[in-house]
Formats: structure tokens, sequence, C-alpha cells
């Protein structure tokens, strides 16, 4: 896999929303990966530990998908033209890299179209 650039909140909503739209259009599916730091007794600080999680990622998704710094606590992967059983083979590899030396994330996983809905109402896409 090639490394994949990190971007931020404002460029995954925009993306997201092409996404939407391409989605509804052409039937395209898509997911999308939120990954939610937890505190831990890992004694990582916060931002190594976001660092450490985004190269992991950087190195395990393909450089088509979208890999952005949603809060400072959050990291969302958009997983383009990517279905169910793909996006849990994605999800197992990035957590098997991520545990190994970010320490522990909770993860939630989103299809399109079954979640598009759940998808467009995500604060995620929705907050300014």
């Amino acid at each position: 896999m090639a490394n994949s650039e990190t971007h931020d909140r404002r460029y995954l909503q925009y993306r997201l929303h092409e996404e939407l739209d391409r989605g509804k259009r052409y039937g395209r599916e898509f997911s999308l990966l939120v990954f939610e730091m937890v505190p831990s007794s890992d004694a990582l600080p916060p931002r190594r530990k976001m660092r450490l999680a985004l190269q992991a990622i950087a190195a395990t998704v393909r450089p088509s998908d979208v890999i952005a710094e949603a809060y400072e606590d959050t990291v969302a992967v958009l997983l383009v033209e990517t279905g169910a059983r793909g996006a849990k083979d994605a999800l197992m590899r990035i957590r098997n890299r991520i545990v190994g030396s970010a320490g522990t994330w909770q993860v939630s996983l989103y299809y399109f179209p079954q979640q598009g809905e759940m998808i467009a109402a995500l604060p995620l896409l929705t907050a300014a």
C-alpha cells in the first residue's frame, strides 16, 4: 500500500458530500471508518498517539482513500468505492497496525447506501 495524505475535516466534508452525491446518482458504494481515541494507560501523549495512528492508517489504505483528522481525538477514513466486505477487511488491517503502535481506539463503521442517512447526519459532516 502506498502512503496516503492526511487532510483536515473541511476537505473530508467536501469529499463526503461528493461521494454521497455520486452514490445517489450512480449507485456507487463507499464506506466510512471513524476512529476515536480512547483514554488509556499506555502513557502516550494524545498528540503522539494521533500522529502514530495517522501514520499507521496512511501506510495501510489506498492512495484514493481519504484520511482526515476530523477532531483532535478523531480520525475519519473515507474508503472510496468500497462496500461492506472490503471495509471490514480494511478495518482489520488498520486495527492490527494501530494496536501495535498507537494504543486503543474506538471504531465506528458506516456503509453507503445502507446507512446513507446516518452518514449525512454525522456531526463530523454537519459541523462547521
